[in-house]
């Protein structure tokens, strides 16, 4: 078993600069390149009309000021850099890739779109084309049907985690509403830069003199309030898919205990061990040995604000009634028998190869820093989780099972084709 000091992780350096940007910074093994990312509190949650923050996000790309959308690629593509967008459910990123020996203009090529996107009104409506027939296929998926049904429960209808978007949602959207929206939400103060790979004293002072000198973003406004949470009770729900010859299966029971409580930590050793990896409780039992379906996974999604366990897979209609039985029967197990050494020992070999694996390669740890400043952690969570993970008795997993994996307050969702057993779930 490994000790607890090989768990350790190296720390970013952290500084805040003149107009309240933080910034963090480490020297890693990345010869000639670098990687700057970018957090900002700009994820759905902040929107006050569907698809507002994911379009805000992807058109900083499209043209700023100074530049159309073909000039911004001919020039990240001349440098040999290139930059990624993504929005989540809290957060907005930007993460740019770089050689170092052009850091200097692709910072500065940065900069502009961060800053100054002009978010042209051509490129939004193509924009929407693309993401509405996107919509339409993703809406014959019975995993995506089953996926929003769940997210109702969880937060109930009306939260913008839950909410489901209409055929209208993507008319009468004027780019406006994308500048406001960047204008309230990407500013200096709220924003978190890391950067690694070859870095030195002078491309930090870079990093400060382009984006941490001058305030940018509405420093004054008001924080948008966010969506209460009000999940429903505990319940099934069958959403019919005519002709479907697949039914997906989510199951998600809401984790009543903050992040920071200690049971917390060690609960992600009671997941990995129900259905995390593939060697799991819900894999062997359902897959390798009765074959019902390809895969299937166990999860702790974590918010700021809200947690959940949930259970997902896909399976043939007519054994959907089986795999349901399945899930609930390994739950049950948990619950009532300790776990042998030897499972426990091979959960424990999982991960602490999975930690390995996270803090392998050249920018693993601003991928990892990126991770917990988002949720609002200290990277000292990982290490205490670790060695929680060394410590942790069987007696404790089912202990722990029988407090937070309560049968009765999952919530259940079949989505696909009907059968005699989904006939018998609330529509």
């Amino acid at each position: 078993m490994n000790k607890p000091d090989d768990f350790s992780i190296p720390r970013m350096e952290k500084q805040t600069f003149p107009n309240g940007m933080d910034f963090y910074h480490r020297k890693t093994d990345a010869e000639g390149l670098l990687k700057l990312d970018l957090i900002l509190p700009a994820g759905i949650q902040y929107q006050k009309r569907p698809l507002l923050a994911r379009l805000t996000n992807a058109l900083l790309k499209e043209g700023s000021r100074g530049m159309t959308s073909a000039q911004i690629a001919e020039r990240f593509d001349y440098y040999g850099a290139f930059i990624l967008l993504g929005c989540g459910l809290e957060n907005a990123y930007v993460n740019l890739y770089t050689p170092k020996k052009f850091f200097s203009f692709t910072l500065k090529l940065l900069n502009e779109l961060l800053r100054y996107p002009s978010f042209p009104q051509k490129e939004l409506d193509i924009s929407l084309e693309k993401n509405l027939q996107r919509h339409l296929i993703e809406l014959q998926k019975v995993q995506v049907l089953a996926g929003l049904e769940i997210n109702k429960c969880l937060f109930g209808p009306e939260h913008p985690y839950a909410k489901q978007l209409q055929e209208e949602d993507f008319d009468s959207f004027d780019s406006s509403l994308l500048k406001e929206f960047h204008r309230n939400h990407y500013s200096a103060h709220k924003c978190i830069a890391l950067l690694s790979g070859e870095v030195n004293e002078e491309d930090y002072k870079l990093v400060e003199q382009v984006l941490g000198t001058e305030p940018w973003g509405a420093a004054g406004c008001t924080p948008t309030k966010e969506a209460p949470i009000r999940p429903l009770k505990p319940q099934k729900v069958l959403v019919e898919k005519a002709g479907s010859l697949q039914t997906a299966l989510h199951f998600s029971i809401p984790l009543k205990i903050d992040k920071h409580h200690n049971d917390f930590k060690k609960l992600k050793f009671v997941n990995t061990l129900l259905g995390g990896y593939f060697g799991s409780r819900l894999m062997s039992s359902l897959r390798e040995e009765k074959g019902y379906t390809y895969g299937i996974s166990s999860n702790i999604n974590v918010h700021r604000k809200s947690s959940h366990l949930d259970i997902r897979c896909q399976t043939d209609v007519k054994y959907a009634e089986a795999v349901a039985q399945g899930v609930y029967d390994e739950i049950k197990k948990l619950r009532e028998q300790e776990v042998s050494g030897q499972e426990m020992n091979l959960v424990r070999n999982h991960l602490n190869g999975e930690f390995a694996r996270l803090m392998d390669g050249p920018f693993s740890l601003s991928d990892l820093y990126m991770h917990t400043c988002s949720l609002g952690l200290d990277v000292s969570y990982y290490e205490e989780q670790m060695e929680i993970f060394q410590q942790i008795q069987a007696r404790e997993v089912m202990e722990l099972a029988q407090r937070y994996l309560v049968p009765d307050e999952f919530y259940e969702v079949w989505a696909g084709g009907n059968n005699q057993a989904a006939e018998t779930l609330i529509q």
